[in-house]
């Protein structure tokens, strides 16, 4: 009977462990500063400055205007890579419409010519 408070306490760090990866996952820190979520495509610039590679497409998205008012818009969106090194993971920034929306983590990096 003594295990089972032990087993909880195991638990509980655990889900705090993911709940903090989860949320680094949201932010990205470049020698100009961290950049996270919602922050605008000339602060991703000026804190990290130009992407290794960019890629963008457009996507279209219905916006409901109201009970039964629907519009469907095309929104641009970015995937900027950075290239921190092969000792690093890259980091994979993707924009919609000017705004940082997520930030995975791609494979380790490579030298650049």
């Amino acid at each position: 009977m003594r295990q089972k408070p032990y087993i909880l306490a195991v638990l509980l760090i655990l889900a705090s462990t993911f709940l903090w990866l989860d949320a680094y996952a949201d932010s990205f820190s470049c020698k100009g500063g961290i950049i996270s979520t919602d922050d605008r495509k000339a602060d991703v610039i000026a804190k990290c400055g130009e992407p290794d590679f960019r890629d963008s497409h457009q996507e279209d998205v219905t916006q409901r205007l109201g009970t039964a008012t629907h519009q469907r818009v095309y929104i641009t969106v970015e995937e900027w890579t950075y290239n921190l090194g092969p000792s690093q993971f890259m980091r994979i920034v993707v924009l919609q419409n000017g705004r940082v929306t997520e930030i995975r983590t791609g494979n380790y990096g490579y030298l650049k010519p």
